[in-house]
């Protein structure tokens, strides 16, 4: 398996996202309809031993909550993985499924990995979330992952079993439309962080990116090319706490925001601010804000924290 590696691609990367989708994946839909749009039921090559995974494909949210998954292949080639059989695709090319099928967009034939440039898109219960990733021979680098939250997404698809051109037009146009709802919290960066050292630059950097992931301080310190003793001793001057401390911060500004303002599952919410673990999410929530995230919603009246109301508190 090749290495994850997050994909920084800056402020305006949503932006960048949405005019791929107004200017090549909608004017295709527009000239060619579905027909590149490659569906499970139409692969029928036999399993092969000389296919093999790259990457695993990560879905970011339980498949209870999916609804459709497409994915368009921008650049390069590709070859994909459904239930044991696969497909080679070339650019400009996409893949709809149910979410009743596991999709790895990320194998190789023999010893070559495919370069490929890919937009995927998970239509949930709640909205959709959207990634952009890279694959090459040396890693699989990954962007963030987008949060749209809008109920009338899963309703357009659930009115047929097979979506057509209008309908995943329609999606795909809401989407580049829409303002993803978890924020990178780029206004909350300390004021002195130009002055920082490039090291403590490059950890916020990537904390504001990839805080709604699994991360881990070995991660984060091989990011910023130093070893995570001297990483923590340098945020500890220049930020005032540690990084996870500041990492918990950002988790759980964005999971009181989903608390308040969408009607999405608690455990949900967990899951999509980076916890795998119910029990850590709600234990940090707790040692945050003195009430457990269930109380959150039942209580009638909320006032939104403010970044600075947080307390230094450590993740799990």
């Amino acid at each position: 398996m090749l290495p994850n590696v997050l994909l920084i691609s800056g402020q305006d990367e949503w932006t960048k996202i949405t005019e791929v989708i107004e200017h090549i994946v909608l004017p295709q839909l527009e000239v060619n309809g579905t027909s590149f749009l490659l569906r499970p039921e139409a692969i029928s090559s036999p399993p092969s031993q000389e296919v093999v995974l790259v990457v695993k494909h990560q879905t970011p949210v339980s498949r209870k909550y999916v609804v459709t998954q497409m994915a368009f292949l921008l650049k390069g080639q590709a070859v994909v993985l459904v239930e044991g059989k696969h497909k080679v695709l070339k650019a400009l090319a996409g893949i709809l499924a149910p979410k009743e099928f596991q999709i790895d967009l990320h194998g190789k034939v023999g010893n070559q990995t495919p370069y490929s440039e890919w937009l995927t898109f998970i239509v949930t219960t709640f909205g959709a979330i959207v990634t952009q990733c890279r694959l090459t021979p040396q890693a699989h680098y990954e962007g963030n992952c987008y949060l749209i939250v809008h109920e009338g997404l899963p309703e357009l698809l659930m009115k047929g079993e097979q979506p057509n051109k209008v309908t995943i037009m329609a999606v795909l146009g809401l989407l580049a439309r829409a303002r993803p709802f978890l924020p990178t919290f780029w206004e909350l960066l300390p004021v002195s962080f130009v002055e920082m050292p490039p090291a403590v630059r490059q950890a916020l950097q990537f904390l504001h990116n990839s805080y709604n992931r699994p991360l881990r301080l070995s991660e984060l310190a091989k990011w910023c090319h130093v070893n995570h003793a001297h990483l923590c001793r340098l945020f500890q001057q220049w930020v005032g706490i540690s990084p996870l401390a500041y990492l918990a911060k950002l988790r759980m500004s964005a999971a009181w925001k989903l608390l308040t303002e969408t009607k999405i599952p608690p455990t949900l919410v967990a899951s999509l601010v980076g916890y795998s673990k119910w029990s850590q999410f709600s234990q940090q929530f707790m040692r945050t804000f003195g009430m457990k995230p269930t109380q959150v919603r039942k209580s009638v009246v909320l006032e939104p924290l403010k970044f600075g109301d947080f307390r230094d508190t450590v993740p799990n």
